[in-house]
């Protein structure tokens, strides 16, 4: 959707028990529209978790997975347009 913008924060590297590496980063996001948002995370590759974390009017629901190139916000009528997401990759 035009108007979206991403702004990422690269955290840190960590990996896990088994040794493998997990990138963390904070992706702000402005410019939602009520209902159904695609939005281009330019991360290089799939999340493998999301935590949505919406503006002040909250309203936030994930519409479906994460992939290679987006994730997909849903905002509920009257709901936050700016917000964050932190992400593991």
């Amino acid at each position: 959707m035009p108007g979206i913008t991403v702004s990422p924060t690269y955290c840190y590297l960590t990996q896990t028990m088994q040794g493998v590496p997990l990138r963390q980063a904070k992706l702000t996001i402005a410019g939602l529209a009520a209902g159904a948002n695609v939005v281009p995370h330019g991360l290089p590759a799939a999340p493998l978790s999301v935590l949505y974390d919406p503006g002040a009017n909250g309203l936030w629901g994930e519409t479906q997975p994460a992939d290679n190139t987006n994730l997909y916000i849903t905002v509920g009528t009257g709901g936050a347009t700016s917000g964050a997401a932190y992400v593991q990759y």
